[in-house]
């Protein structure tokens, strides 16, 4: 299995930080959101990891990293810069935000799923959006679950359909990998795909009828987003 890391983007929203540094490399508690995400994944028995670089590239040099550049990640949201990777995509991946911090014990459920392909979702999620004043509930990557398959997925989905949150870790096989490919080039011929995120891209899948199926996963979890978000993950991750 091969992973790749979304790293691209510039943290608009959290210029405290990306002034000086991609988002990615901000430090919770002595460790970057990368070097974590990286030892995590080194622990979890993968070894080949690639990096999607864009946003002051230069500062991300981590040793034995496969890296990607998106010559474009000024004008890109996630759904280019990933496709950015796509000689990565001949084996089954795991593929993952960079502005996320986790346990490793979510990484280990997804990654020991035998589903072809599989999201993280969190069912107890909206706890963790009490004190997200500047990141309300609207701005979460909701999902619509029935009988175990994922029907819908979104920021506008409802609260009464709304079974969970999308949490930016995937897994996909390598047949699956295959159809992101192909998919990812029929869909470049009839739409600008430049402002897509990965929620844009999962709806389309979903209506070519590609299932997708629910990890669901418990542990300590948290999106930064903005400078009150780098607090609650100070807070949240306080290892001793």
């Amino acid at each position: 299995m091969k992973s790749i890391i979304i790293a691209a983007g510039s943290g608009r929203r959290i210029p405290e930080f990306s002034k000086l540094i991609p988002k990615s490399l901000i430090k919770i508690n002595k460790k970057s959101l990368l070097k974590r995400q990286i030892d995590l994944m080194r622990k979890s028995e993968i070894r080949e990891i690639a990096i999607v670089k864009g946003f002051k590239s230069n500062k991300i040099n981590f040793k034995r990293i496969k890296y990607f550049y998106n010559k474009n990640y000024k004008k890109n949201e996630q759904l280019d810069s990933l496709f950015s990777a796509n000689e990565w995509f001949t084996d089954d991946l795991l593929i993952t935000f960079s502005d996320i911090i986790y346990e490793d014990s979510i990484i280990k459920k997804i990654i020991k799923s035998k589903h072809d392909f599989t999201i993280a979702i969190q069912k107890d999620w909206k706890k963790k959006y009490k004190n997200r004043f500047d990141h309300p509930i609207d701005q979460a990557d909701k999902v619509f679950i029935k009988k175990d398959k994922i029907l819908d997925i979104g920021k506008k989905l409802s609260g009464d359909k709304t079974s969970g949150e999308f949490l930016g870790i995937f897994k996909i096989s390598k047949k699956i990998s295959n159809i992101f490919i192909n998919q990812y080039k029929i869909l470049k011929k009839t739409k600008i795909t430049e402002k897509l995120q990965i929620h844009d891209f999962f709806r389309y899948l979903i209506k070519k009828n590609i299932n997708i199926k629910p990890t669901y996963v418990n542990g300590k979890y948290m999106e930064i987003d903005t400078y009150n978000d780098f607090k609650i993950a100070k807070e949240m991750f306080n290892e001793k």
